[in-house]
């Protein structure tokens, strides 16, 4: 069999790359390992209840990402977050803080102190330095100050990547704001300069899965999606890739194409029969660290909650102590997930600060949540339902020597031609990021 790419994962990379090459005509070929199409995306129906256990909703910038989605047959079925659920939450000494985007909401909170905020504000007039490496901790205090970077940058951290902002390297985690200090001098002269973009948090009315089904339904329809599948062999033949998998039957196959696109996650990498020149190369990404997490969906009474739940939700910084990385409040946040006069949290525990905790039996991870929502929430009873996802790999790490493997994919990627590796492991963990960059590849490899 010959065919223009084959795609290894049926992940959103995956999904994006080869919805995009099957719609300009190019001759496609999916692998999924699993019985599902969709890697992270995972959304439970339980009646009336719509939980997500993955991502629970992604960000647009501007037009053109809300096309990619339309492409998908979702113009109907995509869902805006509420204007009321603008408003997010930060926990510190015990109380929970109101933000929004706008900056006058920090100046009227008591998050922080009046000095801390003079120090934030300061930044403006800081002189700039280029330091190599920084971790997202060093580059907030040297910017913003230490009690800006403990709680309001540290929060932000666990909540993207569960990670520890002393750990992560600032340049790679948030690269447009890293380079304001470098284009702009001060970062808030650069967010103040800056175009203004459409940003919207979108969901679907059946939940996330409904994104990752739309997604896969052409590559099924056109037998171009095989799950359940194992790679026996990949080799490189002249100009063209050979793969050899196995499907759910034991049958045995081979296919050759000028691409073979990997978007499976790098910890899946060394189970590929990858040639040993690539395995060998690859090698360093076995030492990047993924920090377990584990979900805790609630449905509760409206009723059991004293708390208005009016906003996103909120986020914990370390310093607090606590086992709950942040809650979310999911039913706040789009219409019809619950049944009538009831309201859906969502809570994480884990992460690469405390990643034993995501490990406990569900029974601990139970207590846990009683205990933080108890306290912060006010909630007191039992909930009417509960559903807990352990992600034993739960998001990349880009810590300090993500910029050196990135450059060594690069470098993979230039030596042996046709190879290409795309994913949430590199240039980028945010749904949407990942989706456009595989619209982005499909167009670029389809010219």
């Amino acid at each position: 069999m010959q065919f223009d790419a084959i795609i290894l994962g049926a992940g959103p990379a995956g999904l994006s790359i080869a919805h995009e090459l099957q719609r300009v005509g190019a001759k496609v070929k999916v692998l999924e390992s699993t019985d599902r199409a969709g890697g992270s995306i995972r959304t439970i129906r339980d009646g009336e209840w719509i939980i997500e256990t993955g991502p629970n909703t992604l960000q647009t910038e501007g037009d053109a990402d809300l096309e990619i989605l339309n492409g998908y047959g979702l113009k109907n079925e995509m869902q805006f977050a509420h204007t009321a659920s603008a408003k997010r939450f930060i926990l510190s000494r015990g109380k929970l803080h109101t933000l929004t985007a706008h900056p006058a909401s920090l100046l009227k909170s008591n998050l922080l102190s009046f000095t801390e905020k003079l120090r934030l504000a300061s930044e403006i007039f800081r002189s700039q330095k280029n330091l190599p490496n920084e971790s997202i901790q060093a580059f907030m205090t040297r910017r913003f100050g230490k009690a800006a970077a403990d709680l309001l940058m540290d929060p932000v951290v666990s909540g993207i990547y569960a990670g520890d902002p002393k750990e992560l390297n600032m340049e790679s985690c948030f690269p447009a704001i890293h380079s304001l200090e470098k284009s702009h001098r001060s970062v808030l002269l650069g967010l103040m300069q800056r175009p203004k973009v459409d940003r919207r948090i979108v969901g679907f009315k059946n939940g996330m899965q409904q994104l990752a089904d739309a997604m896969a339904k052409p590559l099924i329809d056109g037998g171009v999606l095989e799950k359940n599948t194992r790679i026996t062999e990949i080799k490189k033949e002249g100009d063209a890739w050979t793969v050899s998998w196995v499907d759910q039957t034991q049958s045995q196959h081979t296919a050759s194409a000028p691409r073979v696109i990997i978007t499976l996650p790098h910890w899946h990498w060394a189970r590929l029969p990858l040639p040993n020149s690539i395995k060998q190369s690859l090698q360093p990404w076995e030492q990047s660290q993924v920090p377990s997490v584990a979900v805790v969906a609630r449905g509760y009474k409206r009723s059991d909650v004293p708390h208005p739940l009016d906003g996103f939700g909120y986020l914990v910084p370390n310093n607090e102590n606590r086992e709950v990385l942040g809650c979310l409040f999911p039913s706040s946040v789009f219409s019809e997930r619950t049944p009538k006069d009831h309201v859906l949290l969502c809570s994480f525990i884990g992460g690469s600060r405390h990643a034993a905790l995501a490990a406990r039996s569900d029974e601990e991870i139970t207590l846990s949540v009683n205990r933080e929502l108890s306290e912060t929430l006010g909630i007191k009873n039992a909930p009417a339902k509960e559903w807990i996802q352990k992600w034993p790999q739960a998001i990349p790490q880009y810590d300090e020597k993500q910029s050196a493997r990135e450059k060594l994919l690069e470098q993979v990627e230039a030596e042996y031609a046709g190879l290409h590796f795309l994913g949430a492991f590199r240039h980028g963990v945010a749904l949407m990021s990942v989706i456009r960059r595989g619209h982005t590849l499909a167009q670029w490899l389809s010219r």
